[in-house]
């Protein structure tokens, strides 16, 4: 099955977004995230024009609008930060992301539900890949809540890290959807071969530069890498 690559993207101005969705496409994004956490702007305003472009995009979109303890652009008031999730469930986003760490996540879940979205409910820890036992437990929490996808991030200190979160894939990607792998320079391998291993999707940068979290790496080096292990035929 093709690998899935979800090209994650941030901008300071919401009118930045229109070219850099359509650039997305032209690379052969499967799904494309937009990061409001990145924006200079209010959020809510920019969902305004985002609304157009959620209606035009020929590839799924996420929304995401981190907290910044789980690594967003900026600090934000919690109960506005997940207003504008609710706002852009209603503008037709396929999927909104929300953190396991959010307070009264089930609820937030069931609002996200009847707007109109699908929620993703991610984790992402950034000092080390825990153990695969704590893993599964993290999913478990994850599905829990609700979750329509299941999104586990975690920091490779060794290469060993990767291993962990390809095993968790194995285990646990065939019943459920779920992306997993380790960031950082050493995270590489888990990235790439993440959605070979059962994983949903993995996600890449629109290009050098504008990566949205350690080691990630843009869609056409990502493309290129699928090539050369013989994934594209």
């Amino acid at each position: 099955m093709k690998p899935r690559i979800c090209v994650s993207l941030r901008a300071g101005k919401p009118s930045d977004y229109p070219r850099l969705i359509q650039r997305a496409e032209a690379a052969g994004a499967d799904l494309i995230e937009i990061r409001l956490d990145y924006l200079s702007v209010d959020p809510s305003d920019a969902l305004k024009d985002l609304r157009c472009l959620v209606e035009r995009a020929s590839a799924p979109m996420i929304v995401t609008n981190r907290a910044y303890d789980q690594g967003g652009g900026r600090k934000q008031n919690e109960d506005e930060r997940i207003k504008i999730l609710m706002q852009a469930a209603e503008a037709g986003f396929e999927y909104v992301d929300v953190e396991l760490t959010t307070p009264k996540i089930s609820s937030v879940v069931e609002k996200i539900r009847s707007n109109g979205s699908k929620p993703l409910i991610s984790f992402h820890i950034f000092d080390r890949t825990p153990s695969i036992q704590e893993m599964r437990s993290f999913i478990k929490s994850e599905l829990e809540a609700g979750a329509d996808v299941c999104k586990l991030i975690t920091f490779a200190k060794s290469l060993n890290d990767n291993f962990k979160c390809l095993r968790l894939l194995e285990d646990m990607g065939g019943s459920s959807r779920i992306v997993c792998f380790a960031m950082g320079r050493k995270g590489l391998i888990s990235r790439v071969l993440s959605p070979i291993c059962g994983g949903y999707f993995t996600f890449a940068s629109l290009m050098e530069g504008a990566a949205t979290a350690p080691g990630q790496i843009s869609i056409n080096e990502l493309k290129m890498l699928y090539e050369k292990l013989g994934v594209y035929e």
